[in-house]
This record gives C-alpha cells, structure tokens and sequence, in this order.
C-alpha cells in the first residue's frame, strides 16, 4: 500500500469500517457503491443511508458476518488501490484573508477552517477549535496564522488541491486525475 493510502502519523492503512454511515463512506470513496450493489446492497440510494452504518444496512439484508467483512475487504482493496493523491493542501493568500475575515466577523479567531466532506460528496469548510488527533493542518505562508485541516479520509478525496477565494466565494480547486486519457475519449479536455 502506497505512502498516500496511509496514516500519516501511525502508518495505519486508511479504511472503512463497519460503523460508517453508508453515505459517508459513498461520499469519501464513490467506488464503493459499485462494489456495495455487487453484494446486493442498494443502500447509497435508500433514505436510510444516510443515517445507518455498513453494518447495520448489511443486517437489514440479512447479511452474515462474513460476508460483511469480504465487502469491507472488497471496499478497503479498492481504496488501497485507487490513484494516489497528495496529502496536502494549498492555501492561497486570497483564501488565508478570506478566512481570517469570516473568522473575525463569527468571533472565531483562534479557530481553523476544517474541510470535511459530506455525506452527498460535496465539500464543506466549517470552523473547528482544535483540529483531530490525525488531522493534517495547513497554512499560507503569507498567514501563517490561517490554519486549514483536512483528515486523513478527506485528504484522500481533495488531496493536492488549491484552497482559493476568487468572485467572493471560496473555491478548491483539484488537480488534474492521473487516470485521464489525455485524448478527450473520457470527457478530459
């Protein structure tokens, strides 16, 4: 398993588990509903899912123990084996000035800007007081006062992208997919 596939403090092996709510574990890794629908589970496109765990949808279909854990073994081979993203944020000086603004005006100022991903696969930003255990945390150099964390699971969806603040909105921007064509057959460009 790839460097970027870990845990940056423990050397851990990023994964899912069985009490993750199916819709956060569809928001960090989209692979995961195909391989979900292969065991029978339709669960990212029931209203349920976003409120009960793996497990818990595996024993609403009767699934047995074991073949909750191949599914998970199935789900966590995949993400292992998706294209690898930095574990980094970049955060220009335009986003560090928009960010300690809002913070100002929501008397936040000892707080960071955490980016999380919810359980639809949009991005959100939100303020936080002390960042997780395994959090990475980043700044610009310009403010290095301006803290943004991301975790590690996030990290593996926004990895290598540019925090920035252009038209007055925030924007991250994501870098090119490795797994492009490059001839415009995938709908690159």
């Amino acid at each position: 398993m790839s460097e970027s596939h870990k845990n940056p403090e423990k050397g851990a092996a990023l994964s899912v588990t069985r009490n993750m709510r199916v819709l956060e574990i569809i928001a960090l890794f989209p692979q995961a509903a195909d391989i979900m629908q292969e065991y029978g589970l339709h669960c990212f496109s029931c209203h349920m899912g976003g409120v009960e765990t793996l497990e818990e949808g595996c024993k609403v279909h009767d699934m047995e123990d074991e073949m909750v854990d191949e599914l998970l073994d199935d789900i966590n081979t995949a993400i292992a084996e998706a294209p690898e993203r930095e574990w980094t944020l970049t955060v220009t000086p335009a986003a560090a000035v928009g960010i300690r603004s809002i913070a100002s005006a929501e008397g936040r100022e000892r707080h960071m800007l955490h980016v999380a991903v919810d359980e639809h696969g949009g991005f959100c930003l939100e303020f936080i007081e002390k960042a997780d255990a395994f959090d990475k945390t980043f700044f610009c150099s310009d403010h290095p006062d301006v803290q943004v964390c991301a975790s590690p699971l996030a990290l593996q969806r926004v990895g290598g992208g540019t925090i920035d603040m252009r038209d007055g909105r925030f924007k991250l921007d994501l870098p090119d997919e490795k797994s492009c064509c490059g001839k415009g057959e995938c709908g690159c460009s």
